[in-house]
């Protein structure tokens, strides 16, 4: 599973090893490894678009005060 980091703050982050990746880079972790980081906030899962662009998909609470702007991350006010 394709996962790009969105925060690091250490090499090592719950059990796994980020010393080679910078804020930015697409990683392929197993699923449950690229879960983890998603679901703790440091990265969002990548999806690969047909025509070779790709596809962010971002899983946030919606009380994370996370790097996203609020205008992104609250759905209930874009009616």
């Amino acid at each position: 599973m394709h996962v790009r980091l969105q925060r690091k703050l250490a090499d090592k982050i719950d059990g796994i090893d980020l010393s080679n990746y910078e804020v930015g880079d697409v990683i392929d972790l197993p699923e449950r490894k690229a879960r983890i980081l998603v679901a703790e906030g440091w990265g969002v899962i990548e999806r690969r678009s047909r025509e070779g662009g790709s596809i962010v998909l971002a899983f946030r609470r919606v009380d994370d005060p996370g790097p996203l702007s609020e205008e992104h991350t609250d759905i209930s006010r874009a009616s």
